[in-house]
């Protein structure tokens, strides 16, 4: 599902317990450089149990690998390799 935030958080509400739509929010807030709001995308889940491994790992790339890229001030600059 490809679309605005303002229609995936629309989506969310109707269904808040769609990790999708969860994940591409929180990948859209981390792009944005808005890390509380990530987070509070993260926190406010209906889940009260652990998260499935696989769910945990892709939040925790997402929280803190991606906001660690997006801090480098050299990410965007060419390497050898291109």
């Amino acid at each position: 599902m490809r679309g605005s935030a303002e229609e995936l958080y629309r989506e969310l509400e109707r269904s808040p317990e769609d990790w999708s739509v969860r994940l591409r929010l929180v990948r859209s807030a981390v792009e944005a450089l808005e890390l509380d709001e990530a987070k509070r995308l993260v926190r406010e889940s209906p889940d009260e149990g652990p998260l499935p491994a696989e769910l945990q790992q892709q939040i925790h790339a997402l929280l803190v690998e991606g906001a660690r890229h997006l801090d480098d001030p050299m990410r965007d600059l060419p390497t050898a390799d291109d």
